[in-house]
């Protein structure tokens, strides 16, 4: 039984054909009882539609029972209304773009093997996105049918200009170098998806070399489903150190224990390249013969279909097969589909079929993609892997560029810079990091060097800094104190943070005023002491005047009633009371008595004599209150003293900030410290911003090292909100700067790459590593606890207390009036030897001896009133030891 087959190719589709005419020849060759299959074959040498149509109705006209083709040449679906109309089934094997509902109807006796481009399009959503994690790309595509595969990747960012920018190769056609220097220059562009014919790849690629998209840190995905026919091999060499990935249909692996062939014809070496349409038109015959056969070995006899394209009713057979065709399964058919996972729904389209994700340079499968689970790795047989022996440029060493900015103790010059070149010239956290990540993941790396992190400008829309060389892709890796934030996450990708922080705020620490030894003369001024002093000796003397009289006691004495007539003789009275004899007056109240009095008053000692009469005793009363003045403005003087020489800053936290207005405060410009108290929505710190905002002269710094200027040069007046890691930093070198208050909100350092980066993922891991080494803890140790500055430390009294440095003044007081008191002492011992020496006619040699031998005797308490006296007592004492010595016996 002969089934007879109509295919119709196009020029320049010979593969087809031949890989057509071996699916025949297998098919035949399994002998599926008396059914064979013949086919006619038409060829069409332009994309005429009425050409088509009699072609189509001349193979109808002959008895075929299937119809293959034409592929996506055709410009009208002329063969699947005639195949409708007829019910002769109609199988394609091309990509084709969505059919409508109507479209559907007619075309009920059409099945199509190519996947069906909705599908496909979910497919390279899925690798872009979820594996890739492209956020940001450029797309560019050739033919409406190019697009369509692309439309879900469209929606990745819904269209939006900044993230997914589309291009059509259409408008670039008269030179290409334009869209390449497009997409390096205006879009700085590392991801591009390019879909277009193989025969257009090539030279496409060969060109963006010239403009450096081809170099590392270069990410492409070719979506043509042919792509690795392509001859990228041909030009492929070691300017292409991009990532190039594409796609492709997954064949079913060959079968290790099959018996190779020792002969490869040519259409062995057609189907083993994977080309997309001989492999498809190969599985639409296979379903095709399974499903015919199937459906006519169930009938009793089969008769060809003789029908024409003018009138004649449908075949019967036809839509049997066709449903046939749907609901036959991959383990049914033999010999078995070229391609993995075949599979058609109840419209004829092919929802289900594996794509491979491979490298279309040195032909090298990564990953598989199926319609129900995803994706996953690619288990590399050991003949792929053996036939993999082209060298793979982009797995080579990469150099990362790393942006970074000036910042102690992040990235600084060494003292000696001069005797180094390259990257040893610097040193720092950031550059102990790089160092360390850099040995972690083998990579190596050169610095470039900006101006600050980044800040966004509202009204350019524009970043500066470390993130705009990360929007560029002029540097791979942004490390220093990079905040992470929202705003910068919006166009920028971090890594998990190497270093967790707060803010804080830096204040002016005055140094200690130096201790005065007379501390305990502060309390008053010099001129009161000078006052006072000069006080006391004015009452002294008149306290001497008003007691004597003197004046007034001279003029009568003149007159001689001085005796008889005293206005003071209270204070006259006998040198003996046991005496009556008023010849004879004395007064007490000489200098050094008032003297004696004045200073026990006003010290609150009292004195061993006091005034007797009414006018002295008013005298008297007078200076004690003065004295009692004195001293109780005295203490309470210095007790306030005390309080103020212990006195702190009342500004211990960002609330005691807030509510004075002395102290100015401020932050960086537009640095992520601003952007906290901008952007919370805490009323405290609401009020924190405005109030920055409104002081003048600005109380914003353009750096951090400025902040820190401007808090050691208005010393007190202005405290600089800034991150706990600098400002710890600054304190620990800084002896006049300290930090009020505790930690405000918590934020994170991270290292800043270009959004969707792959080594992203590898940076983390790196820096979890080696967050668990301790190295770390060891790293900022080092950069901020390490320095050799050293600062005085005060010792600190609590409450009023004064330290003896303050006291010292009192010691040296006491210690001046006691060798006052000795040296007075000595003179009046001298005075009294030479006096003691002339009443008793004696040396002055003897007499120092025997004043000088008494002195020694402490346990003598009377003393004779003559030298000679003592002498004879103390011979009179040998005298009467000695014979009580004798005696003894």
């Amino acid at each position: 039984m002969l089934i007879t087959t109509g295919a119709i190719f196009y020029e320049n589709e010979k593969e087809i054909e031949l890989s057509f005419d071996q699916a025949i020849r297998d098919v035949n060759n399994l002998k599926f009882g008396e059914i064979r299959f013949v086919s006619i074959k038409r060829f069409m040498s332009s994309k005429d539609s009425f050409l088509l149509q009699q072609i189509t109705c001349e193979l109808i006209s002959e008895g075929i029972s299937g119809i293959f083709g034409p592929s996506s040449k055709a410009a009208s679906d002329i063969v699947a209304q005639i195949a409708n109309t007829t019910g002769i089934p109609h199988i394609e094997y091309d990509l084709k773009l969505e059919s409508s509902r109507q479209e559907h109807l007619n075309h009920q006796m059409s099945v199509n093997v190519a996947p069906d481009l909705s599908v496909l399009s979910r497919a390279y959503f899925e690798i872009i996105k979820t594996n890739y994690e492209w956020r940001t790309f450029t797309l560019i595509y050739e033919t409406p049918e190019g697009l369509s595969r692309l439309q879900d990747l469209m929606n990745i960012q819904a269209v939006n200009s900044d993230f997914v920018k589309i291009r059509n190769l259409a408008d670039y056609a008269g030179d290409y170098r334009v869209l390449w220097k497009e997409s390096d220059e205006t879009f700085h562009e590392h991801r591009i998806i390019l879909d277009c014919k193989p025969n257009t790849l090539k030279d496409l690629l060969k060109i963006s070399v010239d403009f450096k998209l081809q170099g590392p840190f270069r990410n492409w995905f070719l979506t043509h489903l042919d792509t690795h026919s392509s001859g990228l091999k041909d030009i492929y060499n070691e300017d292409f150190k991009a990532n190039i990935t594409s796609v492709r249909l997954k064949i079913v692996d060959p079968n290790p224990f099959e018996r190779r062939k020792t002969r490869i014809n040519k259409v062995d070496q057609i189907l083993g390249n994977q080309t997309m349409l001989p492999i498809l038109m190969y599985d639409a015959v296979i379903l095709f013969a399974n499903s015919a056969r199937k459906v006519i070995s169930t009938i009793k006899s089969y008769h060809s279909p003789k029908r024409n394209c003018i009138n004649s009713s449908p075949w019967l057979l036809g839509p049997f097969i066709v449903n046939e065709m749907k609901g036959i399964s991959e383990d049914d058919v033999q010999p078995s589909f070229r391609t993995e996972n075949f599979k058609l729904d109840e419209n004829g389209q092919r929802k289900h079929f594996n794509l491979e994700i491979y490298k279309p340079t040195v032909n090298e499968p990564m990953m598989v993609w199926t319609a129900d689970n995803g994706i996953k790795a690619r288990r590399i047989s050991l003949e792929l892997e053996s036939s993999g022996s082209t060298q793979d440029f982009s797995e080579q060493r990469r150099v990362y560029t790393v942006v970074t900015h000036f910042e102690e103790p992040y990235f600084m010059m060494k003292e000696d810079h001069e005797n180094f070149r390259g990257r040893e010239k610097y040193e720092g956290y950031a550059v102990d990091l790089i160092s360390k990540l850099s040995e972690l993941m083998e990579f190596d790396y050169e610095f470039m060097i900006v101006n600050g992190n980044g800040k966004y400008n509202p009204d350019t829309k524009q970043w500066d800094g470390i993130i705009r060389k990360l929007i560029d892709h002029h540097a791979q890796i942004g490390v220093c104190d990079l905040t992470i934030t929202q705003l910068r996450r919006s166009v920028v990708d971090f890594t998990v943070p190497f270093m967790q922080l707060g803010i804080s705020i830096l204040h002016y620490k005055s140094p200690p005023e130096p201790k005065n030894q007379f501390a305990f003369l502060e309390p008053f001024a010099k001129e009161v002491w000078i006052y006072m002093v000069f006080a006391q000796l004015v009452m002294t003397l008149a306290f001497v005047f008003i007691a004597r009289k003197v004046l007034i006691f001279y003029i009568m004495n003149l007159l001689n009633v001085g005796s008889f007539f005293r206005l003071s003789f209270s204070e006259w009275l006998p040198p003996n009371p046991a005496i009556q004899d008023r010849d004879q007056l004395e007064n007490i109240w000489n200098v050094n008595n008032s003297t004696w009095l004045m200073v026990g008053s006003i010290m609150q000692q009292g004195c061993d004599i006091l005034p007797r009469g009414p006018h002295m005793r008013i005298l008297t009363g007078m200076w004690w209150f003065f004295a009692l003045m004195m001293l109780s403005t005295y203490t309470a003087n210095l007790a306030a003293f005390l309080t103020s020489n212990k006195w702190q800053s009342s500004i211990k936290s960002l609330q005691d900030l807030i509510e004075q207005d002395d102290v100015s405060f401020g932050s960086m410009r537009g640095g992520s410290t601003s952007l906290f108290f901008s952007e919370s929505n805490d009323t405290d710190y609401q009020r924190a911003f405005n109030q920055m905002k409104d002081f003048n002269p600005s109380a914003f710094t353009s750096t951090n090292k400025e902040g820190v200027a401007r808090v050691r040069k208005e010393k007190g007046d202005y405290a600089f909100l800034m991150e706990t890691t600098s400002l710890t930093y600054n304190v620990e070198r800084n002896c006049d700067l300290t930090q009020i208050g505790g930690q405000i909100g918590e934020k994170h350092y991270g290292l800043a790459v270009p959004l969707g980066a792959d080594y992203r993922t590898n940076l983390s891991v790196s820096i979890l590593q080696l967050s668990e080494k301790g190295e770390l803890y060891k790293m900022k140790n080092k950069w901020w606890k390490k320095h050799n500055v050293t600062c005085d430390s005060f010792h600190e009294v609590d409450g009023d207390e004064l330290s003896i440095i303050e006291l010292g003044g009192v010691f040296l007081v006491l210690v001046g009036g006691v060798l006052t008191g000795v040296i007075l002492g000595i003179f009046e011992f001298l005075w009294n030897v030479q006096h003691v020496a002339v009443e008793e006619r004696v040396t002055p040699w003897q007499a120092l001896k025997a004043e000088f031998v008494f002195a020694l005797k402490f346990w003598v308490r009377k003393k004779p009133i003559r030298i000679s006296s003592s002498s004879d007592q103390s011979t009179s004492g040998r005298s009467s030891g000695s014979k009580l010595k004798g005696e003894a016996p």
